[in-house]
């Protein structure tokens, strides 16, 4: 099919085989391929008939631009034909980034533990660092354990304290475990203080953290914390069990240790 308007020469439209035009006031579109389509002049007789082309811009014009001249039209429609088939593409090919700090977290896994590179605790350190200065809870606790073990960075139970603080403040689970200990066994400048203990264990088990599960079911148990609840003991063991951890007897004193990677 061509089109025959403003007296210009036919122009082969670019998209799909339809046509394409100058424009002028006698503008009229001749589809002999297509007989059941009627013929429609368009508005003020300066515009393509090529509607298929500004349907497949979601309803924008891009055949429908005001021409001058053939070249012009070829040029109006091809141009914005082009912008179509790159939308195409970059939404075809687009996909989701990780954050910026999430990706931080597993590059200084990798050196920490050796994956794919030298295992190197100061990289790993430094790597955790900065994705905790975006306030990432993830790295916030990675950190704090490097310097509670003196791993990549020397040993500092103030920024323990610190970081572990910030992770359990914004919702961490893990984080918010670790200060129940804290708060249990008085430790890193935390005063022991069973209700504090027993109130951050229980917001972490909420979220389904398994370890404080269990921590829960024990301060229910022998009431530390908290009112001894044997039905409560019972449900939060049964919880914790289910996530593969058993009932203990020495929840309260077990010390934690992180061994190196």
């Amino acid at each position: 099919p061509a089109c025959a308007g403003g007296g210009g020469e036919p122009v082969p439209c670019r998209h799909r085989g339809l046509p394409e035009c100058a424009g002028g006031p006698d503008h009229r579109a001749v589809i002999a391929a297509q007989p059941d389509r009627r013929e429609k002049p368009p508005p003020g007789g300066r515009e393509c008939a090529a509607e298929e082309c500004g349907g497949a811009l979601g309803g924008a014009a891009a055949c429908l631009t005001p021409a001058s001249s053939p070249r012009q039209a070829r040029l109006n429609c091809g141009a914005q034909l082009h912008r179509l088939e790159q939308v195409r593409v970059e939404a075809a090919h687009r996909q989701p980034l990780r954050p910026p700090a999430q990706a931080q977290v597993l590059l200084a896994r990798c050196y920490e533990n050796g994956l794919g590179v030298a295992q190197d605790m100061d990289t790993a350190a430094k790597w955790f660092r900065i994705a905790a200065d975006q306030n990432y809870a993830e790295a916030q606790v990675q950190l704090a354990y490097l310097y509670e073990l003196g791993a990549g960075v020397p040993k500092n139970d103030t920024a323990v304290a610190d970081l572990m603080g910030r992770a359990a403040t914004a919702g961490n689970a893990e984080a918010q475990f670790n200060i129940a200990l804290y708060f249990s066994q008085g430790r890193y400048g935390f005063a022991k203080n069973p209700e504090q203990a027993f109130a951050w264990a229980k917001r972490s088990a909420d979220q389904g953290f398994a370890q404080a599960q269990r921590f829960v079911g024990a301060c229910y148990e022998f009431g530390v914390g908290v009112g001894e609840n044997p039905s409560e003991a019972a449900a939060w063991y049964s919880k914790a069990a289910a996530q593969g951890l058993e009932k203990e007897g020495s929840v309260f004193n077990t010390e934690r240790v992180y061994t190196m990677p």
